[in-house]
């Protein structure tokens, strides 16, 4: 007798209908109480996991400021400053009116993830203008050495500080509330952009990680390491190029937040579609300085609020 073919049910489909059912009432639900002012929408969502409940009583900010095509970050918390990098040469003096601004006079950590001009444009007059307790930045190959003006201005003028430049290795120590972290490649790379050094911040319950121009190629050195790059908040790498923030490393960060730091109408056209994209996959909110301008995280270990200087697009 010729074999017949028995379509076979699929044991799958009411599991999956009762699931979206669910759903459905839970969202309706989400916004009936909503809606009566019995249960904000934004509480449940806290509840939940989903978001951040706002600082109350902040001990921690971090600023992404917002140098156009460039990278500067401030670090302030109980009262200690930290400085990673400064963006590019800027005759306006931005960063130093920034940090007076803030009350900063003493930065306890300057770093410098790497010697690229739109990271240390400004060193030289930082250094001259505030006191500055250590000074960190990568070691790179003889050949690699910059020998532009401002990377020599900014020697000489840490040399006229009395200043010793630290060397960035896996280091650890404290600023404030904080947990401070740096993570740096073992191999030699012939791109500057892949000797940045990574800083990761952790206030509590909340974490930041820097990662400078790191680009997947780096990245995939610093997770062979076994470095815990695990943040809330990503500061995405070389102003969100396409060339980082790779599937592998996003899957390690896992960020609820993302920052790119880029200038407006850049002849790099930063940040790249398909960076955007990636990013967007992972987290929920996407800052872009050229779009909102500087970027505050507040932190008070538990809570954690954002505000964007021309506010979130």
């Amino acid at each position: 007798m010729a074999g017949r073919s028995v379509k076979k049910k699929n044991s799958t489909a009411p599991l999956k209908k009762a699931v979206t059912l669910i759903a459905v009432f839970v969202v309706l639900l989400f916004t009936v109480l909503d809606l009566t002012g019995l249960v904000s929408f934004d509480s449940l969502l806290i509840k939940a996991g989903v978001e951040d409940k706002p600082a109350e009583h902040a001990q921690t900010e971090v600023h992404f400021i917002d140098v156009g095509q460039g990278d500067s970050t401030l670090v302030i918390s109980q009262g200690e400053a930290m400085l990673i990098d400064s963006g590019d040469k800027d005759d306006s003096n931005k960063i130093e009116k920034y940090l007076e601004k803030q009350g900063v006079t003493e930065l306890k950590y300057l770093i410098a993830t790497h010697p690229h001009a739109d990271h240390i444009g400004e060193m030289s007059e930082i250094i001259d203008q505030f006191q500055v307790d250590k000074f960190i930045m990568p070691k790179v190959k003889a050949d690699m050495t910059p020998t532009t003006t401002i990377y020599e201005k900014m020697l000489k003028s840490i040399k006229a500080k009395g200043l010793k430049i630290t060397q960035a290795k896996p280091m650890e120590f404290e600023l404030g509330s904080c947990k401070v972290e740096l993570f740096t490649p073992k191999k030699d790379y012939d791109d500057l952009n892949n000797y940045s050094t990574l800083v990761k911040i952790t206030d509590g319950e909340n974490s930041f990680l820097i990662t400078g121009d790191c680009e997947t190629t780096e990245e995939k050195d610093i997770l062979s390491q076994g470095y815990d790059v695990s943040a809330k908040v990503l500061k995405a790498g070389h102003h969100g190029s396409s060339t980082s923030s790779g599937v592998d490393f996003l899957n390690k960060v896992m960020p609820r937040y993302a920052v790119i730091s880029c200038g407006k109408g850049n002849k790099y056209g930063h940040p790249h579609e398909e960076t955007v994209t990636r990013l967007k996959k992972y987290a929920s909110h996407l800052y872009v300085t050229a779009d909102v301008g500087t970027i505050v995280f507040s932190s008070d270990g538990e809570g954690l609020s954002v505000s964007a200087e021309k506010g979130e697009k």
